[in-house]
């Protein structure tokens, strides 16, 4: 074995010195790429994301062993073994000018985007024989700042609900002119809007108009957010707030074979609590179990939280497979009727397990069969009944030992509830806890 090592030691050396085997003439090893900042507030870190061509990785930031597998190859690649070196190793990354360039380019347009619109970026490369050291050098200069923020908003019920939400704007006057936090608001108002009924509402509906003054690093800024318009030829008019019509489960729902609602191989249906359960021949889920985790309710205001919830409740039902909630307008209204659309899983099934043991030449077997039910009392509980055993042949005891043959068995079961079992908490309550009951 140490003369094996001693063998292998010459060639990775080797390596190590030659790892620009493979750079052709003219051509530069990327060797290592730092990005430096003249400003503690702009960490370099953050810009490192820009850079467009980054060196070989390193093991450990010690070594580029990926590198060093690809030298140990030849050029001939017909042979086996320089085949095997080239896939489980890295070519070298050749320096290349025009993506410094575009590097620079990207650094530079992120530093705007902070607020830093004067900034400026110098590539300055160190060459030692034939590789490269590349480091970008950023100077941020003053950055701009908001000097007023106005808002310009039609829709007078959309200003109301933005104004009583005051506590979590992002924008403040005297902040730093950050394109990214402009955006972070315009998603924020976003989400707020489409949490109060404004299904339709999209992002690009918020606009912003920056005005700067002159000889200054002073910025006037103003949001934007006008009036609803469907084409250009329709009349602009307030953004259509909507209210949930109906709720609708679809237990049987096979994504394979329906293409529509009115496909749907449904034939019965039962209504409980304001919601309707379609289902076919027999309903596999009992209607409190199915209407308890469905979190959006007819009458109210469409909230895509609702919808989230309802997706993150119906997950926890091992006895569902899928769950896909889906809206359709209704002509001429703000009205939505919700589709939940649901596929069981496999309520039943075997599992069995074999496996083999060797203790210090002792061998023994060991098996196991599991049944396990995802629906056993029709409100997705989970049942397992596992049985096991286990035989092991021993040499070597001790006298007194009448058999030197061991077998175990045994049989384990539970049930697990997907709900937090406890008298007295509401329907409500248990869904928002995120816990299950388990016996066994």
């Amino acid at each position: 074995m140490k003369k094996k090592l001693l063998h292998i030691l010459p060639v990775l050396l080797f390596a190590s010195c030659s790892i620009t085997k493979f750079v052709p003439e003219g051509s530069y090893l990327l060797d290592d790429v730092k990005v430096k900042t003249d400003n503690k507030n702009v960490k370099p870190s953050v810009l490192r994301n820009y850079v467009r061509q980054n060196p070989n990785g390193e093991w450990f930031g010690l070594a580029k062993t990926q590198l060093w597998f690809y030298n140990l190859s030849g050029r001939d690649s017909t042979h086996w073994y320089n085949k095997f070196f080239q896939k489980i190793g890295d070519a070298p990354v050749i320096y290349s000018e025009s993506d410094a360039r575009r590097s620079e380019e990207e650094i530079t347009k992120a530093m705007h985007n902070m607020g830093y619109m004067r900034a400026s970026v110098k590539s300055i490369t160190t060459i030692k024989k034939k590789k490269l050291k590349q480091l970008y050098q950023v100077t941020t200069n003053k950055p701009y700042s908001i000097r007023t923020l106005t808002y310009h908003i039609a829709d007078t019920l959309i200003a109301d609900y933005i104004a009583k939400d005051s506590a979590g704007i992002l924008l403040k006057e005297g902040m730093i002119f950050d394109v990214n936090v402009l955006d972070a608001e315009r998603q924020r108002i976003t989400n707020h809007l489409i949490n109060n009924g404004y299904y339709k509402f999209q992002k690009d509906y918020i606009t912003y108009t920056a005005d700067t003054l002159r000889n200054t690093y002073l910025i006037d800024l103003t949001l934007h957010l006008p009036l609803y318009q469907d084409s250009q030829d329709s009349l602009p008019a307030p953004h259509r707030q909507y209210v949930i019509n109906t709720v609708n489960l679809i237990a049987d729902y096979n994504m394979l074979e329906s293409t529509g609602y009115n496909t749907m191989n449904i034939n019965d249906s039962i209504h409980d609590k304001g919601y309707s359960i379609f289902f076919k021949d027999k309903l596999y889920l009992r209607p409190k179990v199915l209407t308890d985790n469905i979190g959006i309710q007819p009458g109210m205001l469409y909230r895509e939280q609702d919808v989230q919830r309802t997706y993150t409740y119906l997950e926890r039902l091992p006895a569902l497979k899928y769950a896909n909630v889906r809206f359709r307008e209704m002509a001429d209204t703000t009205k939505l009727n919700c589709y939940v659309m649901l596929t069981k899983s496999k309520h039943q099934s075997f599992t069995t397990e074999l496996e083999g043991t060797n203790s210090a030449g002792d061998f023994g077997a060991a098996a196991s069969i599991s049944f396990q039910h995802r629906n056993l009392f029709h409100g997705s509980e989970t049942f397992l009944l596992k049985f096991h055993g286990a035989y092991e042949a021993i040499s070597g005891l001790q006298q007194g030992y009448r058999n030197d043959n061991y077998i175990e068995y045994g049989v384990e079961t539970s049930v697990n509830f997907p709900n937090f079992l406890f008298p007295f908490l509401s329907s409500d309550t248990k869904r928002r806890i995120r816990a299950t009951t388990e016996f066994g």
